[in-house]
Formats: structure tokens, C-alpha cells, sequence
């Protein structure tokens, strides 16, 4: 098994090198690392094929290089990611829980803490490996389905990989998708909810407001402050009549973390 150690401070790189060597000497064959950046960490993921990772989120002045980084692996690769992070809980903790990352752990660790986590995660790892559950070129959830109440007596699946938006309508949620000519409706508590109860499989979408859940990899656009998502099988035209149009909140760091798990650098 393989760890790469992304972290900016060599004093903390020093002291993962240590535990990890220490507590895992047989367990962990590779200490990879530490990469200091977006860029460096992308190339060593790709080089190395770690099994597991250890992410900080803010990389020297890039401050979400670590959320586009667990983006980049989520959609690429499907490896476990542990955030080590000292941000406030705000930054850290609220931007990364929507990445389904394996655990989060606030800096500065717990010795003994980290080594549980990674011990867990090596595990996770092993037996997905044994099960044969792991495609490095593909992402993990390609046959994933929501399962939704569509009617008295009716469950409907829907495939992600083909969801583009969900809309909220009270109790309603409408499910837009690449494959369906009308929407597919279905009830649920409501769409906070329904949104945090499949984060795992949802961990390539983004909530948008209280209305909008969508999909990252269906992004066509961002234009005045608005998100273009296709509308697939509209039968209209190529105008923005052929597009879903969601307003980006001008409130707060709405943008800046969109921007972030759309792995674009703002």
C-alpha cells in the first residue's frame, strides 16, 4: 500500500512521515511526497497510484487547492482521501464533507487518531482491491442508481451518471436527466435532505440554493453570474432556450467554492 502526503508545511510532512513509517512498517510499502501544490499533487497521482491520500485543503496562497484536488480524484480515480486541515470549521470542515471524503481530521493531529484513520482506510482499500471494486480509469459510480418513490407503489431508478439537475418544488423534487424526454418526479422530505442522505452518490453534484442540485460534469457554461446546464432532449434550438439557467448566489463564498469543485482556479 501507498500513501502520498499533500501538505504545504514541511514540519507537518515530517511528522506524517513519521507516523506513517512508524506505525505501519510492513502495512505501508511507499511514503509518497509530500506534493506542495495542485499541480504537483495531480502529477504524483497519476505517476505513483497511491492507494490512499492525505489532503490538505489551502496549499501555500492557493486556499481550495485541496477541494479541486479531491474533485479531480473523485471524478479520475476513487481513492480514499483523509483532509487534514487547520481552516476554521466553516472553511475546512463544510467544503469538504460535500467531496465524501474517507475522514477529516483538524491539524494539529492526534498521533494516535491519524493512525486509527489510516488504518481504517487501508482496510477499506484492501478489501475493495480483493472485491475487485477498483477501475482507476473510470469513476467509481458509473452503474450507481438513485432509487425514488415516483407513485403509490412505485420506485423508479435513476442512473447518476445520467442525472443533470434536480429542481425542488415543495415536496416535489424533479429529476432532469439525459435519457428522459419529461422530468421524473418523485417525493422526498426535501431536497437538503434528500441531497445529504446520497452524498456518496452524489459526490460529483453540487447544491446550488435551497432549489438546485446539479450535476458538475453536465456544466456547459457560466455566463453573467448564471450556470448553463444542457437541456437534452428539449427538441429546441442551440439559443439559451436549449439551457437550464441557475443564478450563482452573490452572498457569500458561493462562487469561489463552485468555482473550486468545478476544479477551475478562479
Amino acid at each position: 500500500m501507498k500513501v502520498l502526503i499533500v501538505e504545504d508545511d514541511p514540519f507537518i510532512s515530517e511528522d506524517l512521515k513519521f507516523e506513517i513509517k512508524t506505525r505501519f512498517p510492513t502495512e505501508i510499502s511507499e511514503v509518497i511526497g509530500p506534493a506542495t501544490s495542485y499541480s504537483e499533487a495531480v502529477s504524483l497521482t497519476y505517476t505513483t497510484s497511491p492507494d490512499l491520500i492525505l489532503l490538505d485543503i489551502s496549499l501555500g496562497e492557493d486556499k481550495d487547492a485541496g477541494i479541486r484536488l479531491a474533485h479531480f480524484i473523485n471524478q479520475q480515480i476513487g481513492i480514499p482521501i483523509i483532509f487534514l486541515s487547520g481552516l476554521p470549521k466553516q472553511i475546512g470542515f463544510d467544503q469538504a464533507k460535500f467531496l465524501c471524503p474517507f475522514d477529516f481530521i483538524h491539524k494539529p493531529f492526534n498521533p494516535d487518531i491519524l493512525a486509527e484513520k489510516i488504518e481504517l482506510a487501508l482496510i477499506y482499500q484492501s478489501q475493495r482491491k480483493n472485491s475487485g471494486q477498483i477501475n482507476t480509469h473510470s469513476n467509481n459510480g458509473t452503474q450507481s442508481k438513485l432509487m425514488v418513490t415516483t407513485g403509490f407503489n412505485e420506485i423508479t431508478a435513476i442512473p447518476v451518471n445520467d442525472l443533470i439537475l434536480l429542481e425542488a418544488d415543495d415536496k416535489i423534487i424533479r429529476a432532469f436527466t439525459v435519457t428522459s424526454k419529461k422530468s421524473i418526479d418523485f417525493i422526498s422530505p426535501g431536497l437538503k435532505n434528500f441531497y445529504q442522505n446520497n452524498l456518496f452518490l452524489l459526490k460529483n453534484f453540487y447544491r446550488l440554493n435551497r432549489k438546485h442540485v446539479f450535476n458538475l460534469n453536465m456544466v456547459h457554461k457560466i455566463k453573467n453570474n448564471h450556470i448553463l446546464l444542457p437541456k437534452i432532449n428539449n427538441n429546441m434550438g442551440n439559443g439559451l432556450d436549449s439551457f437550464f439557467q441557475l443564478p450563482i448566489p452573490k452572498n457569500g463564498d458561493s462562487k469561489k467554492l463552485l468555482y473550486a469543485r468545478l476544479g477551475y482556479k478562479n
